[in-house]
């Protein structure tokens, strides 16, 4: 008797026999798995978009919508409009999400007949990443650069500022250097300050 089983995501009928005899088929999954649980899950879900109303895909469907993601998913990348476009897996695994939001919806036409909307999806999620990293690094490079002259020396800001405090708080040597600064104290006044620290001693 073959022992048969249903997927927990898509409900298709699976046996022993299907995961075990085909090498592809068993080589696609193992592939999967070795990139993260919570991605295979995501995958699997996904896969459930391209099952038409009132049946269900075939596991030889099922592998070949996988194998065309793989090459991507394992280089965690995509080509889309012309260029490639870095794409970490918790990028793919928010990409499906937001498809599956989609499908609830009710705003994707079912079932999907390719990863088109998948990948334009992919595209603005890592156009958005690329943008808040070209921000961060423009931030620091401003910062790097800035320069500062310290004894007839053109420093960067972090060594300019360690040449002229040392160990010192700046804020504190900045006070320091203020008070240096100030009108001296008359010695009528140092008089007067001393005789009443004298005072209230006595």
């Amino acid at each position: 008797m073959t022992h048969e089983m249903n997927c927990p995501v898509c409900g298709t009928g699976l046996s022993m026999a299907h995961l075990l005899v085909n090498a592809d088929d068993r080589a696609a999954v193992v592939r999967l798995l070795a990139l993260s649980t919570p991605l295979g899950a995501a995958v699997g879900r996904y896969i459930s978009l391209f099952t038409p109303p009132k049946t269900s895909l075939t596991l030889r469907k099922q592998v070949r919508i996988v194998l065309q993601l793989l090459p991507d998913l394992e280089r965690r990348a995509i080509t889309h409009r012309g260029r490639d476009w870095s794409v970490p897996l918790k990028v793919w695994e928010a990409g499906i999400d937001q498809m599956l939001a989609a499908r609830d919806a009710g705003k994707l036409d079912l079932p999907m007949k390719g990863h088109a909307y998948l990948y334009t999806i992919l595209m603005s999620l890592a156009d958005k990443t690329e943008a808040v990293a070209e921000t961060q690094h423009e931030a620091q490079r401003r910062t790097s650069a800035a320069t500062f002259q310290v004894r007839g020396q053109t420093l960067p800001m972090g060594q300019a500022l360690d040449q002229v405090f040392g160990d010192v708080d700046p804020t504190l040597a900045r006070l320091d250097a203020e008070a240096g600064k100030a009108a001296p104290v008359p010695d009528s006044a140092r008089a007067l300050l001393q005789n009443l620290k004298q005072g209230k001693k006595a």
